[in-house]
């Protein structure tokens, strides 16, 4: 029998929205036009870029549009940030833990070689940064914070990120590429300097994000080039993947609070489903509620591989990500699990459920019955296991 399948990898990637698709076709249809040009076209185009800003600008709260930079993609907004600061300021320290995405730790990793200090935050057994007792140095500095995390969905306390920020001297840089949306966000009550987007985690296409800088602070451009963007980011603009990505942004502003209320219930459905049927099951990261992305789940299985799980899920219709979403060649396993004292056994079981704004509440029982079934055949097939 044909079983429906159900996606649960929407972090790595998702559907557009209707809007957002017709929108996108629109601006396809036309000439083609640079923003840069000085003919009507290019007049046209300029004002479609323009629109875009403002409305990614409103989804962040931030007052001056022209702080926002479109990039290809988040983990270019992540470098460009952190990049463009340590050109900016030449010497300093950055904050962060040591489970950060790998866009942000190789960013710190190449200002470190280049004489940068790094202080790691500690964390605790869910994924909250722990700020009692870090020690800030003299000079500039800044604090990176993910919004919401990748592997673990565990929220940030942004109030004390901001605290510390203040208490030392430095700047506030939010990874928003996995949590925005998800989890609201206002850049001038938080008080943030710097926030990285990606397009495709908001419904909007890949290959598009953003990076807002609050002005005043300061960071220059990092990749160099041709004088888009103002003079911030080379290369010309991808306008159809920014009109598509400001359309998502707005969507976002307009129906956030209902989006996350009616995710949060399909996945408090799904995650139910699976802890009361599968003994074995451990969430992971901080518990259902506001100190959690309401897209995403975390399980390990005891005794089973992620990737041997995964494709058996996939089997029974059902898909979703075996071990971490993002992870180099050079990881055994996700540093967030090695971060919160996670076992490497357990570190490897690590499966991920990621819900979209496609997500039906009426399939996430159906979900939860298929992951129980998955892990009850790969139990059976494993050596010395008792029918």
């Amino acid at each position: 029998m044909n079983r429906e399948r159900i996606y649960l990898d929407h972090a790595a990637g998702s559907s557009l929205g209707l809007r957002v698709r017709a929108e996108m076709d629109r601006v396809l249809g036309w000439s083609g036009a640079a923003p840069s040009g000085g003919h009507r076209e290019g007049r046209e185009a300029r004002e479609e870029l323009t629109k875009a800003r403002g409305r990614v600008a409103e989804f962040l709260g931030a007052k001056d549009a022209d702080s926002v930079v479109f990039t290809s993609g988040g983990t270019e907004a992540v470098q460009s940030a952190l990049r463009g600061w340590g050109e900016a300021v030449g010497k300093g320290t950055l904050y962060l833990s040591l489970m950060e995405h790998p866009a942000v730790e190789s960013a710190a990793r190449y200002l470190e070689k280049r004489g940068f200090g790094l202080v790691r935050i500690p964390v605790d057994s869910e994924g909250r940064l722990r700020w009692e007792g870090v020690k800030g140095l003299s000079g500039e500095g800044l604090v990176c914070v993910h919004l919401a995390h990748h592997d673990l969905g565990t929220v940030q306390n942004l109030s004390e990120a901001k605290r510390f920020a203040e208490r030392t001297g430095a700047k506030l840089f939010l990874d928003g590429t996995h949590g925005a949306g998800w989890v609201s966000l206002d850049v001038e009550k938080v008080g943030a300097d710097m926030v990285a987007l990606s397009g495709h985690r908001l419904g909007g296409p890949k290959g598009v994000g953003a990076l807002w800088v609050r002005s005043g602070i300061r960071w220059m451009s990092w990749l160099e080039g041709g004088r888009q963007e103002g003079d911030r980011r080379a290369g010309t603009e991808n306008l159809p993947a920014i009109v598509g990505f400001g359309v998502a942004a707005e969507e976002w502003r307009k129906d956030g609070e209902e989006r996350r209320k009616q995710v949060g219930k399909a996945q408090k459905i799904l995650a139910d489903g699976i802890l009361k049927k599968v003994h074995t099951a451990k969430l992971h990261g901080t518990k259902l509620g506001a100190e959690r992305s309401p897209a995403h789940l975390a399980f390990s299985f005891k005794g089973l591989e992620a990737e041997s799980l995964a494709l058996v899920l996939d089997r029974v219709g059902l898909a979703v990500r075996g071990g971490s979403g993002c992870v180099t060649r050079e990881m055994k396993i996700p540093p967030a699990m090695k971060a919160i004292g996670a076992e490497e056994r357990e570190a490897r079981a690590l499966i991920l459920l990621t819900l979209g704004l496609n997500s039906q509440v009426d399939q996430m029982e159906e979900a939860a019955a298929r992951v129980v079934e998955g892990v009850d055949r790969l139990t059976k097939a494993l050596p010395g296991s008792r029918e």
